[in-house]
Formats: structure tokens, sequence, C-alpha cells
């Protein structure tokens, strides 16, 4: 039996700096651009590194995506456990700092198996995160709560959030403050005092 080769410590520094590069790395250049070398290069280390703590350049990949997902879905739980959690929602998805990248791990999902198979498990798993957290306030003041349901507004504010987001990385902005505003309005509309549960319109 092939001894298992010796690996990097998961808690190295070292690690999160190699994960740290392969997003600087897709942000600046793609994620076609990304190597051993290339990522090495941005860490200011030697690519040999890479294969001291990763088996391969795809485990290096997925470990960097899901370390990604997890802060996004934290980023979410707090959203959607705020005062007003689909205002928070909206804020946390419309962050512009992650649409390039978000937009380069959903190329890359196209081509890789296991970063798409990453992104359906992700996405299914915030959907009924969604569903659940929400449920609670289910009773809120709706034109019909059997086609306005808590994943049905979710997966409406992610959309256009995600939808802005990328057309911004293209450079395209027109009609977006327009867009926020109506989308913010409607949100006003479920999360006023009188939608809230318990309360009553005056």
């Amino acid at each position: 039996m092939t001894a298992k080769r010796r690996m990097g410590p998961e808690n190295s520094a070292t690690r999160t700096v190699l994960m740290d590069a392969v997003e600087a790395v897709m942000r600046e250049d793609g994620y076609a651009a990304l190597s051993a070398r290339t990522v090495a290069e941005r860490a200011g280390l030697k690519h040999q590194l890479v294969f001291y703590y990763f088996e391969s350049m795809d485990d290096l990949l997925l470990a960097t995506y899901r370390r990604r997902t997890e802060r996004m879905q934290k980023r979410i739980e707090q959203a959607l456990a705020s005062e007003r959690p689909l205002h928070a929602f909206w804020t946390a998805s419309c962050e512009p700092f992650d649409s390039a990248l978000t937009f380069e791990y959903m190329a890359m999902a196209n081509h890789n198996k296991a970063i798409r198979a990453e992104t359906i498990a992700f996405g299914e798993r915030i959907h009924r995160l969604e569903a659940e957290m929400l449920s609670s306030q289910s009773k809120r003041a709706t034109p019909n709560a059997k086609v306005f349901t808590p994943l049905a507004i979710t997966t409406v504010i992610a959309s256009i959030a995600h939808s802005l987001g990328f057309e911004s990385v293209l450079g395209i902005s027109s009609g977006h403050s327009e867009t926020k505003a109506l989308v913010e309005w409607c949100l006003d509309q479920f999360e006023s005092d009188a939608a809230r549960p318990g309360k009553k319109k005056t």
C-alpha cells in the first residue's frame, strides 16, 4: 500500500495565503489564469508549496470556494436574523465587492464538475435556510400568501442583485439606481410596521 504523502496543516497561515491568492488572480485575470505558478507568484511563494498544502489545484480551488460559500452563508444568516431581514438580505446580496468573483465562479462552474456540484449544493442549502428562517415571519401582510412566499421573495431579491452586480462588472449602470429604488420600495411594503406580525395599522 502506498503511504499518503505528508500534507501541510489545514490551519496554516500559508494555506490561507494561497486561498487568498486564488481569489486575487480570479478577480484580476479571470479563473482561466489560475495555475500553481500564478497563484504562488501572487502569494509570493514557491509553486511547490501549493502541492504541500493541497493534493491538487482542484483541491485548492474547491477549498477556496467552500471557504467563500461558508462566509456567504454566515452573512445571509445574519441578514435573515435581523430586525428587517429582507432589507438586510438585499443589502448583503448587493455587495459589489463580490460581484466580479461571483462572475468568475459561475463561469468556472460550467467547466469544473466539483465547483458545479458545490454551487448546486450551496444554492439548495441557502434556499432551505431562507425558507426556514423566514417561515416565522410568513404572517406578514401580503397580497397573496401563496404567491409571496419567503423563498419566492428571497429568490427574486437575489436574482435582481446578482444581475445588477454582473452588469456592474461589465460596466453597465443605466437603470441600476431606479431598479434599486423600486426594490427598496417593494421591501418597504413587506417590512413596514403595519406588515409585521403583531403590529396593527393605525
